[in-house]
């Protein structure tokens, strides 16, 4: 009999899993869900078998699925893949890629951050880090509580019941993306418009590049008046500092539009829904407001918002990451919401616990495209739900829970269409 040694049974198990996992037949990606708050249970069930599986895209193509923390977490910080090529496991294949090649014919393609690699990803995003750090974000803690403050008192003075989602988190964070690029709270239509099509499954490729038109001319619209009347914000300091081309500004504006809206108000809003669904969760944070911060951490890998890693990535040569192979040109998606559930990071991770210590969930990503403006959505998370528990104590849900209208499927991401609320009036 021939004995193994520890190196080579290593060795021979790798081979065997990756055999068994490249061998298996692909799935789609998971996206139905038997509860709410839930992800899809097929997901758990997959992670259960191994923390990676082949996955079909939306055009046929083969690539992987990334379901366990320790394997996501390294594959998005790993630079030999690539964000360059752009491919969905969700939406119709034809018209993904015909979006696709439009954005990428564009001149302003250049500075939008998520589809970039270093260098270029680098030197543009190192230009505007300075808006979005801790400190920065926090010195803006007044207006962003002006913002909620105004958003309150327009809740109460139309009355129960109002859509949370349109009277309150939209313009919310519409109107501090505003502020942070110096835009007039009443432009928020001209983004929030192309980027609801962009975004949306259902939209056919002529309605998503007639808004791409328009997004970007909008774009170009607010860069050249900053150039003629710069003011106190990121756009103006960029085009004074110099260091960034026209399309690159223009690009970049584009992707802080259209990322500082919707995520943030998607999260607020099915925050909200998990915290009055079960009404011993709102009165916990009554009653030790202290707590948001955590508990705003544990809402965000506990919903995990976001169905995918926001774009696959393509190995740019063949990458070992333990028991997987990933061979040159396939792509990988990270599932984030089966990683935010993994047991092996988080203990009884599909229980919500409003004071678990949640550091180190993959909510905003991780590595080099990690969100650039995670700390204003934090912010923007604890000041709105610390203004809506002060405000309106007794805030409930205006209809039953079997009436609150979810959206997911090929979305990429998963939240509430609308959020019926009430309150007793003063």
């Amino acid at each position: 009999m021939v004995a193994w040694s520890g190196c080579a049974a290593t060795e021979l198990k790798r081979i065997n899993f990756c055999y068994r996992r490249a061998m298996a037949e692909p799935v789609e990606l998971p996206t139905e869900r038997l509860a709410p708050l839930d992800p899809p249970p097929a997901l758990r069930r997959l992670r259960e078998e191994g923390p990676v599986c082949r996955l079909r895209f939306s055009d046929g193509q083969i690539g992987w699925l990334v379901l366990g923390y320790s394997l996501g977490r390294a594959l998005l910080v790993d630079s030999r893949f690539s964000v360059g090529e752009i491919v969905q496991p969700l939406g119709d294949p034809e018209v993904v890629a015909e979006i696709d090649r439009i954005e990428r014919s564009m001149p302003e393609h250049k500075g939008v951050l998520i589809a970039l690699d270093p260098p270029q990803h680098t030197r543009i995003r190192r230009s505007a880090a300075s808006y979005f750090t801790v400190r920065a974000v926090a010195e803006r803690e007044e207006a962003i509580e002006r913002i909620v403050a105004g958003r309150l008192d327009a809740m109460e003075e139309a009355g129960a019941p109002v859509d949370l989602m349109t009277a309150f988190a939209l313009p919310l964070s519409s109107f501090s993306i505003c502020e942070v690029l110096g835009v007039p709270h009443a432009d928020r239509e001209r983004f929030e418009r192309p980027s609801a099509v962009l975004v949306d499954p259902g939209a056919d490729a002529d309605a998503k590049r007639a808004a791409l038109v328009d997004f970007a001319d909008y774009c170009r619209e607010v860069v050249a008046r900053k150039r003629e009347a710069p003011g106190e914000d990121l756009l103006s300091d960029l085009i004074v500092a110099d260091e960034l081309g026209e399309d690159e500004i223009v690009g970049l504006a584009r992707q802080l539009f259209e990322a500082g809206h919707e995520t943030t108000a998607t999260m607020l809003t099915l925050s909200v829904f998990t915290l009055l669904s079960e009404r011993s969760r709102w009165d916990a944070l009554r009653a030790d407001p202290e707590a948001i911060g955590a508990a705003v951490e544990e809402l965000m890998r506990y919903l995990s918002i976001l169905q995918m890693g926001t774009f696959s990535r393509t190995a740019t040569e063949d990458v070992d990451l333990g028991d997987l192979v990933v061979e040159q040109g396939e792509k990988v998606v990270v599932s984030i919401p089966s990683v935010n559930r993994d047991p092996e990071k988080f203990a009884d991770p599909d229980v919500l616990d409003l004071g678990r210590n949640a550091a180190g969930h993959l909510g905003f990503g991780h590595g080099k495209h990690m969100c650039i403006g995670q700390h204003l959505a934090r912010w923007e998370l604890k000041v709105a739900i610390r203004g809506l528990l002060e405000r309106f104590p007794d805030l409930d849900l205006a209809v039953p829970v079997e009436e609150i209208p979810f959206f997911g499927g090929e979305h990429l991401l998963y939240g509430v269409e609308k959020l019926p609320v009430k309150w007793q009036a003063r």
